[in-house]
């Protein structure tokens, strides 16, 4: 039985079924510490404790191995101080939709007792904020509170642990403050572990779609984060393969939908495919294409299935659909699969159709695959190094499963063209800049077996807390390999002010501001201060090798960082000035 409140949390969280507790170091978690240190002293060996150096590598590191395990992580911050450091990361598991408990300290009394000292006049002064630290993250949090007594406390954490894991999943605040971590505690009722079942789809609304896809003549399927689970992954395969329905990405997929190499992947460019369909099945998606108004025409049927499709923390979404299916995807989609199935296997007069619509979108599949191949050989010499150039020798190197973390913005679409599969790809960032590197030591955690790849933006690099998150690496042994795709800048500013004003007067001088990363730092000396493989790769001749360099590091142990010098043209040319503008 727990003898302090601190005592209690631990106690708690492992209830929970937390595994990891992922801690920014404050003065307040000085009971949970000794609870810990404790535990281990009996034997006890979770739930571990990672002690994280800045509270952006915290959070982003719980997000990583949550992402991967599907566990719940605790995340403890300082004070409010520590939650606003930390709101970046905390709002990137909010949008990515990824669960974990995240606590930050405060105090309630200044005069103190014979149990518990006043706290110290610089939690008077400069660590209280009216509302708390609770109030501060409100709208990046599935739910946010703040506890007042250890059965609050109880409550608290049992609640939010299934408020966390309820679709959609996400991260939840609770402020405790320092004095009940610090009293003895009366006996309490230990709370059942969460089982969170899924939300199942509707008998009626499984027999509708089905009705409607096998009927359509022109279906397209369109994913976006449908493949964060490996089964919806293979389910979608199915039902795609059961009706010839070409699978495309969204514009910026979270994770691997659909298998490449499977003939009825499409890649990214819906636009021709939107206008011709009659019907859009989006698969887990938040921005199918991009505009709203760039979607199908009036006569289509657009199907929207996801565990929240009305998406509404958004202000403003503008996506029309004749049908929302609020359900698990992975249920769904078996569903659909055996419905779908026996249907057809009793309309033989379908099978031709479907032969036919599969040849057509094979051939589409082969072509754009040797479109891509091509497009990367015509920089094989270009110095500095194409980037479709670079990603394409790089996937020879990769070995088998692989786990790829992609922090970069103008470089995104190549990254997944060429690296991305599914169950080995994660769009690290899908809220903000930042926190790449600790979600990379969250997956490696979570999967020490596996070669870990983060490939991160020269901007996205400098945003990142990189001394923190090496430090991290050395410290748990947790070997990562670091690519900097170096374009010497911010390439979106740059491009993006190019858009705007194409004939403008930093268009016409080649001056930009708030784009370049000049001087630059020696990234390989940085990693070289931590005892890692550091190398800087200039020749495009040199892209295999240098890869396989990198991941013997990381094979023996050690991290390892490939500073890539790239070109710094726009991968994607800015669109012409619309006419009349």
């Amino acid at each position: 039985m727990p003898a302090t409140g601190g005592e209690l949390l631990v106690d708690l969280l492992k209830t929970s079924g937390v595994e990891y507790i992922f801690c920014s170091p404050g003065t307040e978690w000085t009971p949970v510490w000794e609870a810990l240190l404790k535990q281990q002293g009996q034997g006890e060996t979770t739930p571990k404790y990672i002690n994280c150096r800045h509270e952006i590598l915290a959070i982003s590191m719980a997000m990583g191995y949550a992402e991967i395990t599907g566990k719940l992580p605790a995340v403890l911050l300082h004070s409010g101080v520590g939650a606003l450091s930390g709101s970046l990361a905390i709002r990137n598991a909010y949008v990515g939709r990824v669960p974990m408990l995240i606590f930050s300290g405060e105090t309630c009394e200044h005069c103190g007792d014979d149990e518990v000292r006043a706290q110290g006049w610089h939690w008077l002064g400069l660590l209280s904020d009216i509302g708390g630290p609770a109030s501060l993250v409100r709208d990046y949090v599935k739910w946010s509170n703040r506890v007042d007594s250890p059965d609050g406390l109880v409550d608290a954490i049992s609640r939010g642990s299934r408020i966390a894991l309820s679709a959609p999943p996400g991260p939840v605040f609770i402020s405790v403050p320092t004095e009940i971590l610090l009293r003895r505690t009366n006996a309490y009722v230990s709370p059942a572990p969460s089982i969170i079942t899924p939300v199942l789809p509707a008998a009626v609304d499984i027999e509708k779609v089905s009705v409607k896809l096998i009927n359509s003549k022109r279906p397209i399927i369109i994913g976006e984060h449908a493949g964060k689970k490996p089964e919806a992954v293979r389910r979608l395969a199915e039902l795609a393969g059961l009706l010839s329905i070409p699978v495309f990405e969204a514009s910026l997929p979270y994770t691997s939908n659909f298998p490449k190499e499977n003939p009825l992947y499409m890649g990214y460019d819906t636009s021709a495919a939107l206008q011709q369909a009659d019907l859009v099945f989006v698969v887990g998606g938040l921005t199918p294409w991009y505009p709203p108004s760039a979607g199908p025409g009036d006569g289509a049927t657009v199907i929207m299935l996801d565990e929240a499709p009305q998406h509404e923390r958004l202000p403003h979404w503008g996506y029309r659909a004749d049908l929302f299916i609020d359900a698990d995807i992975e249920s769904t989609l078996a569903g659909l699969v055996d419905t779908i199935r026996d249907k057809v296997a009793r309309r033989k007069k379908i099978t031709g159709i479907l032969s036919q619509r599969l040849v057509e979108w094979r051939t589409r599949h082969d072509t754009m695959l040797r479109r891509w191949e091509d497009d990367a050989r015509a920089g094989k010499d270009t110095m500095p190094i194409a980037t479709r150039w670079f990603l394409h020798e790089a996937k020879k190197a990769l070995p088998a499963g692989a786990i790829i973390l992609d922090e970069t913005l103008t470089h995104t679409r190549f990254v997944h063209q060429y690296l991305a599969e599914p169950g080995g790809y994660i769009k690290s960032a899908y809220g903000g800049l930042g926190v790449g590197m600790g979600e990379a030591a969250g997956v490696k955690l979570a999967c020490p077996d596996r070669p870990v790849i983060l490939i991160i933006g020269d901007g996205a690099f400098n945003y990142n807390p990189v001394l923190a998150g090496l430090g991290v690496y050395q410290e748990y042994g947790l070997p990562v390999f670091i690519i900097i795709m170096d374009n010497g800048g911010y390439g979106a500013m740059k491009w993006g002010h190019q858009r705007l004003y194409p004939e403008g007067w930093a268009a016409r001088r080649n001056r930009f501001l708030g784009v370049d990363i000049t001087p630059a730092p020696d990234y390989v000396k940085v990693a070289g201060a931590f005892g890692f493989y550091g190398e800087k790769l200039q020749e495009p001749g040199e892209i295999e090798a240098a890869m396989k360099r990198g991941l013997k590091q990381i094979a023996d142990g050690k991290s390892a960082l490939l500073d890539v010098i790239l070109e710094s043209s726009p991968p994607f040319p800015p669109p012409p000035r619309p006419a009349g503008s």
